[in-house]
């Protein structure tokens, strides 16, 4: 389909998302129903966005590198080594990091991936491996939940971290899924967008942490030296009860 003389005023740079018809179509399927189990059009949103964002991708990457904590991660390709989540009931105590961790994910029905089997030939595939492999670990430390509205607070978070395009969109899409479909939580949805963006920027820089290597330490302790602030918007009955869901993106 041609692009009407209208939208050519708005959308004058050729290069831009919006002329992409593919990244059209998965944000717009992500703002219906962010709620799909196979995460297909995240996945499509990334691949489109991998090709098209190549220079921000790697401004980002080198952003990252100024942590030398971070730049010897990168260099090292550190994943941690590989994780039984029957070991962490195992052996770490309740309140640990552990112990938190094994029973986020269990509850949740989330398997735990080898991510030491996947690729990561270059630094920005191996960050984003990373980011994916900590993704779970976040929403402990947070205490997110893994629905829609703790998905789109741990986004804010990780955006308070250090933003990246493809995740200002993601929240963008989170955001259009409650002004159009649970209308009636989009108060809430923007209060908990905003909170976990705060308590991102308030806590210290996390990427380079290898959070692997603390299982058995208390997780208030954790917490505390990485100031994570404890969260006040989504606890108790304000919670939404929607379908949970994991974007490990």
């Amino acid at each position: 389909m041609k692009m009407t003389e209208e939208m050519a005023k708005v959308l004058p740079n050729s290069s831009s998302l919006l002329n992409n018809s593919t990244f059209v179509q998965a944000f717009l399927a992500i703002a219906a129903d962010p709620n799909d189990p196979e995460l297909a059009w995240y996945f499509k949103l990334e691949e489109v966005m991998r090709h098209l964002d190549e220079v921000q991708a790697s401004d980002h990457i080198e952003q990252l590198r100024l942590d030398p904590d971070m730049a010897e991660m990168i260099s090292q390709r550190y994943f941690g080594p590989q994780l039984k989540l029957e070991d962490l009931k195992k052996d770490c105590a309740p309140g640990t990091l552990g112990n938190a961790y094994y029973y986020h994910m269990t509850n949740n029905g989330i398997p735990a991936y080898d991510y030491t089997a996947f690729e990561s030939p270059d630094d920005v595939s191996y960050v984003k491996l990373r980011k994916m492999q900590t993704h779970d670990i976040w929403h402990v430390l947070t205490g997110y939940n893994t629905n829609a509205l703790g998905e789109l607070a741990l986004q804010g978070f990780c955006h308070g971290q250090g933003p990246t395009v493809y995740q200002t969109l993601l929240m963008t899409a989170l955001v259009l899924h409650f002004a159009t479909v649970q209308t009636t939580q989009l108060g809430l949805a923007l209060e908990a967008l905003f909170e976990g963006w705060q308590r991102g920027r308030a806590a210290h820089p996390l990427w380079a942490v290898r959070w692997e290597e603390m299982w058995d330490r208390p997780l208030a302790d954790i917490q505390a030296e990485y100031n994570i602030l404890p969260g006040h918007v989504l606890v108790s009955d304000r919670l939404s009860t929607d379908t949970t869901f994991n974007l490990r993106v």
